[in-house]
């Protein structure tokens, strides 16, 4: 072990978890954090109440990596009742929503990594089998477990050249990838750099996302008010947005808005702040708000703003062009596949999707669309409200695309002995 490294590693730990225990005096999401962790042990102890049942842990950073995680719990489930789930989440983004998943037996926040918490959560959980989903390279939770030769996999794992596991310093960080028994990829580039520094126990399997859209296609639920809104127009979605997409709709030309197309808008952040923003924002336009929207509303309105949480993959099933949200700014880009799986154009800003495969895909295979400013986005909508014909052969290509991506479920399930 480097033990320069090791030690900044810990050093790093320490102050980050100083900087939340700061940032909550006045952060939400950071408080969220700290009172979610707070005698997590007595509270893990207590619902497991020595448990002797066989486990599986999932360890999930944020809501995007347990839907990565979700069909192989939904096959575990399925197929290996003897055996109870465990989801942990690093981020209050992904806990909060998921705490009472109810496919999973136990749901924890992680504690933060330090070789005492490791120690102690994985004597508590004692599971048979662990999966780690896409990154969260937790040194000492994977040194002990690796230590206890409980099985560690890494699925839906993506890597670039970029990163510090591939630079000449970073051989502490290639020590932790070598703690998985297997990495599965989704791309052969990432296999290919992970076989460049030795690391052999790698298999391609591709992005379980891809199952979890599909099975979303085929178990949809409707929604009376979306159809009701919708009545007979083009819908435009705008998924996860923030101020940049909502100032986009705003400024589509009123004709369009008012005689062909109907909007909605699912903000990523579901708080007071940015409703009101969206509703200054749109003030001299005909809206309403889920929640509280009534049978006329709807009707009279052209932009529907959706004001609670876990609508979205729901709603696309509406939609007949996408708007992604993180494309302007410097978050990330969010879940482009929920749209792409109904068939349909899938447009984002001109930031961040570089680094996510999928959008690169559907790019090439011309059924998404970056737009860098209000003039672009107006000509892309445009073009797919007038010409029917163009929109039905994008709406088959994305569908072509999902269709040929998925089964990373199977390919990771049948690599593990159960």
């Amino acid at each position: 072990m480097n033990t320069l490294s090791y030690l900044i590693y810990n050093i790093a730990v320490f102050f980050y978890a100083t900087f939340i225990k700061v940032a909550s005096v006045f952060n939400l999401k950071a408080k969220l954090f700290i009172e979610g962790r707070k005698n997590i042990f007595d509270v893990i102890s207590s619902k497991l109440n020595n448990d002797p049942s066989e486990k599986i842990w999932f360890h999930c950073s944020s809501l995007g990596e347990f839907e990565q995680a979700r069909p192989l719990i939904e096959n575990i489930k399925q197929n290996h009742i003897e055996y109870k789930i465990i989801v942990t989440f690093f981020s209050p983004s992904g806990y909060e929503i998921r705490k009472n998943y109810e496919l999973a037996d136990y749901v924890f926040y992680l504690p933060i990594d330090t070789i005492s918490n490791a120690k102690s959560l994985i004597n508590l959980f004692n599971p048979n089998k662990v999966f780690f989903v896409k990154y969260e390279f937790w040194y000492h939770y994977l040194n002990i477990l690796h230590q206890k030769k409980i099985p560690i996999y890494l699925i839906s794992a993506t890597f670039l050249g970029s990163q510090i596991f591939f630079k000449w310093y970073g051989s502490f960080f290639r020590n932790i990838l070598k703690k998985f028994d297997i990495i599965f990829t989704q791309n052969d580039s990432s296999k290919k750099l992970l076989n460049s520094i030795g690391i052999e126990n790698v298999i391609v399997s591709k992005d379980t996302r891809y199952d979890r859209v599909a099975a979303t296609v085929k178990n949809i639920k409707s929604l009376p008010k979306v159809e009701l809104f919708k009545q007979n127009k083009k819908l435009l979605v705008c998924g996860s947005s923030y101020i940049k997409e909502e100032t986009l709709i705003l400024q589509l030309t009123d004709n369009i808005l008012e005689e062909r197309l109907k909007i909605i808008i699912a903000p990523h952040e579901i708080n007071g702040t940015h409703l009101n923003a969206i509703k200054d924002l749109f003030q001299h336009k005909k809206i309403c708000f889920y929640s509280t929207s009534l049978h006329e509303d709807l009707i009279k309105s052209n932009i529907l703003v959706i004001d609670n949480i876990g609508m979205l993959s729901s709603i696309y099933q509406y939609a007949d062009i996408a708007l992604i949200g993180g494309g302007f700014g410097s978050k990330g880009l969010h879940n482009i596949l929920e749209a792409a799986a109904f068939g349909m154009p899938v447009l984002f800003g001109p930031k961040n999707h570089q680094k996510y495969p999928e959008s690169i895909q559907l790019i090439n295979n011309g059924s998404a669309f970056v737009v860098n400013t209000s003039e672009e986005f107006n000509q892309v909508i445009s073009s797919f409200i007038f010409d029917t014909q163009k929109h039905e052969s994008v709406s088959h290509l994305s569908k072509k695309f999902i269709n040929e991506n998925t089964g990373a479920t199977k390919v990771i399930l049948s690599s593990i002995p159960f």
